[in-house]
This record gives structure tokens, sequence and C-alpha cells, in this order.
């Protein structure tokens, strides 16, 4: 029997995505390069991305030393310059670092700024980095048509997240997670101990949110981000976004 196949997973917040999808991306380089080189290991950003990349980079291992918040000027709205993340990256390889995580945004806290996802997932591809796109409370705009563009090249990415609790109407806590190759981060999150084994999951008849999450348990995310849609409907909660 064929167990189900799906690409993404409710979480708590953001910070609780990018932890998740940078384990993911810490565990899939080291796999390549030796676990001792976890010391070398860079992240990058923009000087206009969450603090919540710098705090999970912490918890994750990387030395802030080597956490790069990338200058982003007036004339290209703030956004993350392709270009200067090359340059940054290339200087980098030169010095024996390894770059494996790149953190995206679109809708940024301070400016709102959106980066060009496909130039920036291009440099990023080029040397087997993780792209993540943080789209927070923007992501949800682009329900409408006409806000689609802003995530133009998010196919390229690696994972992407929002939160249904910041312009869904959807109560705290909810963030979508979407995940290009789930078996990175199951690989990375799953436990096995006797004591949380069972036959649906050892069969692959089902998925089992704790190979998904930090917790064992959750809650019912799904039932409130469940009941906002049907109540409200996919044109409703368009014109709530366009006022």
């Amino acid at each position: 029997m064929n167990g189900p196949r799906h690409n993404s997973v409710l979480h708590g917040s953001t910070h609780e995505s990018v932890v998740c999808t940078m384990v993911a991306a810490r565990d899939q380089i080291l796999s390549q390069i030796g676990k001792e080189n976890i010391g070398n290991l860079v992240v990058y950003g923009s000087d206009q991305t969450h603090s919540a990349l710098q705090k999970v980079s912490q918890i994750v291992g990387i030395h802030s030393k080597i956490f790069w918040a990338i200058e982003t000027t007036r004339s290209s709205s703030f956004a993350l310059s392709p270009e200067l993340l090359q340059l940054v990256i290339c200087s980098d390889v030169k010095s024996g670092l390894v770059p494996f995580y790149l953190c995206a945004t679109v809708g940024t806290t301070a400016t709102a700024a959106v980066d060009p996802l496909g130039p920036l997932c291009n440099v990023a591809k080029d040397y087997g980095m993780w792209v993540h796109v943080d789209a927070a409370y923007a992501g949800n705009a682009c329900i409408c048509p006409e806000f689609r563009h802003f995530i133009d090249g998010i196919e390229c990415a690696n994972s992407f997240s929002l939160s249904a609790h910041k312009w869904f109407f959807t109560t705290l806590n909810c963030c979508c997670l979407w995940v290009k190759n789930p078996s990175a981060l199951t690989n990375s999150m799953s436990v096995n101990l006797e004591g949380l084994r069972n036959k649906a999951t050892d069969s692959k008849q089902m998925v089992d949110n704790k190979d998904w999450q930090i917790a064992l348990t959750r809650g019912f995310p799904a039932t409130k981000l469940w009941l906002v849609l049907r109540n409200y409907g996919v044109e409703n909660l368009r014109n709530f976004i366009r006022i």
C-alpha cells in the first residue's frame, strides 16, 4: 500500500518553521562535508530579515560571527541584492566557509521589502544552499491574483512559510510551512522510540506530525484555519486583504 504524500505542515510560529528547516539544511550539508565542519557553515539574510533568523542560527549551532545580515539600500526598496549576495558568498568560499542556508523574505517587518526570489534562488543553487522564504504576513496577500507576482520564483525555493494568524483571521498559533523535499525534514526531526511507534505510521499509512515539528504533541491549528476558510471563503478573504 502506498502511504500518503504531502509537503506541508502547520507549525506554531515562523521561528519554529525556520528551526526545523535550518536543522534539515544543516544535517543535509554535514552529511556531505562531515559533522566536524559545522563551525564553517554560514547563514545569510539581509539587514531587513527578521531577528528570528539570527536567534535560530544560534539555537542550531551556527557561530554568530558567521551569520551575515547583508546590507540593503533604499534604491533597491530594501530588497536583498542577488549580486551582492553572490559577492559575499564568493568571498566566504575563498575563506574556506560553507554557505548552506539563505532566508529570503516576502514582506519584511521594518519596511515591507520583498526579496527577488528567482534571482536569489539561482545564486543559492550554484552552491547547493537551502533557500527558505519567510512570507509571514505578506504571503497571505498572494491569494489575490494581482499580488501573486511577489512570490514569482517560489518554485525554486526549498521551503516557504506564512503565518495565517497575521492576516488571515486565524487565531494564534498557525504558521503554514511547505517543504519541497519532505524527507530532508523528517530525516532530521524523526524519533522512533518504542513508546511512540504505531502500526499506521510504521506501514506508511499516515503522516506522523511529530516528525515534522519540534514537539511530539500538537494542538489543532488545522481546525482553526479550516473554520476561517469555511466561514469566509476565498473571495471574502481576498476582499479583506484588498481593503
